[in-house]
C-alpha cells in the first residue's frame, strides 16, 4: 500500500481540496436534521410561517452548497484517480522492460497484462471512492452519533451498542475479503493466460486437433475463477443484511422510546425527529460500508501485487567492477568466456564460449530443444 501514498504524493494538492469539498458536503448533511428539528418545534408546532420560512431558506441554501461541492470534488477526485493510474502503468512499464528472462518465467505474460489493466483498475476504484465517500462514510456515522447526542443524549444512547458492534463486524469482513479477492485475481491471471495460449497458438490446437483439451483447460480456469468471485461476494453481501438489520432494530428502539421521551416532556418531537434522521443517514453511511469493504478488499489485493512487480530484484545487472569499453570496429561480433543457465537449473548448459563472428559471416547453433546447444559452428 505504501506505493499508493509515494505515487498520490504529486497530487496532495488535489486531494486536499477534494477532501474539503467533501467535508462540506458532510457537514451540511449533519446540520439539515438538526435544522429541521428546530423548523418542526420553533415553526410548524407554533404555527409561524416566518420560522419556517427562515429555517426552510438556510437549509435551501445549504443544501445548493452541498451540490456544487459534490460536483467539484467528483472533478478533483476523477484528476487524481486517472493521473495516479498514468503515473502507475509508465512506472511498471520501466520496470519490466527492465526484467531479465528470469524475472519474466515468474511473472508471466497474463499475470503482467493482469497487473498493467485490472488491478490498476481496482486501485483507481478505491482512490476515487477514498477521494469521494470512503472517508466521508465513517465521519458521518462519527458526526451522526456526536449530532444525535447533542440533541438528546438520552435517545441517542443505542448507538452507544450498535455502532462499535458493527464496526466490529466490519473489520473482520474486510480481512477475509482481503484474502479472497487476492485468489480472484491470481485465478484472472491463470484465464488470461491460457486465453493467450490458445490465441497465439490457434493454427497449432486446429492442426492437431486440439480443441476439446483446450476447451476443458478453459472451462477449469473460468470455472476457478467463478468459485473463488462468488465467495468473495458471498462474504460481503451477506454482510449487508445484518448491518441492516442491527440499523433498523435502533431505528425501532429510537421511536419507542421517544415516543415516551415526549410523553414525560423530557424530549420534543422535534428532537425525535432529528434523532431519526441522523438514525437514517448512520444506516446510509454503514449499508455503504459493505461496499467501501470490497473497494478497500480489492485495493489492497491488487496493491500487493502492483508492489509485488516494483519489488521484484532485477538479476540482469552489471557488477561495479566492469570495464566498459567503447570503440567502433569493423562489425564483427566477438564473445568471451560466457556462460549461460536457466533460470530453474544450478549447473550452466553453456560454460566459457568464445566466438568471433566477422562480417558477412554467419554462425549456426543447432541442437534438440532443451539441450542446452554447446556446440557451435560457424
Amino acid at each position: 500500500m505504501r506505493y499508493i501514498a509515494r505515487y498520490l504524493k504529486p497530487y496532495y494538492i488535489h486531494m486536499i481540496i477534494a477532501w474539503i469539498l467533501m467535508l462540506t458536503e458532510l457537514t451540511v448533511e449533519l446540520l439539515l436534521p438538526f435544522f429541521l428539528g428546530k423548523m418542526i418545534d420553533e415553526g410548524i408546532q407554533t404555527q409561524d410561517l416566518n420560522t419556517i420560512i427562515y429555517w426552510g431558506s438556510i437549509m435551501v441554501g445549504l443544501a445548493i452548497l452541498s451540490f456544487a461541492a459534490g460536483i467539484i470534488n467528483s472533478f478533483y477526485s476523477a484528476h487524481v484517480t486517472f493521473k495516479f493510474g498514468y503515473d502507475v502503468r509508465q512506472k511498471l512499464f520501466e520496470k519490466v522492460q527492465a526484467f531479465s528472462f528470469k524475472n519474466l518465467n515468474e511473472y508471466p505474460t497474463s499475470s503482467l497484462i493482469t497487473r498493467f489493466t485490472n488491478d490498476i483498475r481496482m486501485i483507481q476504484n478505491g482512490i476515487f471512492m477514498g477521494l469521494r465517500i470512503m472517508l466521508r462514510a465513517p465521519l458521518l456515522v462519527i458526526g451522526g452519533v456526536v449530532m444525535a447526542f447533542i440533541v438528546n443524549w438520552r435517545i441517542a444512547l443505542i448507538f452507544l451498542i450498535t455502532v462499535p458492534l458493527l464496526i466490529g463486524f466490519l473489520l473482520i469482513v474486510v480481512r477475509k475479503a482481503g484474502k479472497l479477492f487476492g485468489k480472484v485475481q491470481e485465478r484472472l491471471d491463470n484465464v488470461n493466460r491460457v486465453m493467450q495460449e490458445n490465441l497465439s497458438g490457434i493454427r497449432l490446437i486446429k492442426a492437431f486437433l486440439r480443441k476439446k483439451h483446450e476447451t476443458n483447460r478453459f472451462i477449469g480456469a473460468n470455472s476457478e475463477l467463478m468459485n473463488y468471485t462468488k465467495k468473495s461476494l458471498r462474504l460481503i453481501e451477506t454482510s449487508m443484511p445484518v448491518l441492516l438489520f442491527v440499523m433498523n432494530m435502533s431505528l425501532l428502539f429510537i421511536l419507542w422510546y421517544g415516543s415516551i421521551e415526549v410523553s414525560n416532556d423530557n424530549a420534543q418531537v422535534g428532537d425525535v425527529v432529528a434523532i431519526i434522521n441522523y438514525a437514517l443517514r448512520v444506516s446510509m453511511a454503514i449499508s455503504m460500508f459493505g461496499f467501501l469493504t470490497m473497494a478497500i478488499a480489492r485495493m489492497k489485493a491488487s496493491a500487493d501485487r502492483i508492489s509485488n512487480v516494483l519489488d521484484a530484484e532485477i538479476d540482469l545487472t552489471e557488477s561495479e567492477d566492469v570495464q566498459k569499453q567503447y570503440r567502433v570496429n569493423d562489425g564483427s561480433i566477438e564473445f568471451s568466456n560466457v556462460s549461460f543457465r536457466y533460470p530453474s537449473l544450478k549447473e550452466d548448459v553453456l560454460s566459457n564460449l568464445s566466438f568471433t563472428v566477422k562480417p558477412k559471416e554467419r554462425i549456426a547453433i543447432i541442437g534438440a530443444t532443451g539441450s542446452g546447444k554447446r556446440h557451435c559452428f560457424n
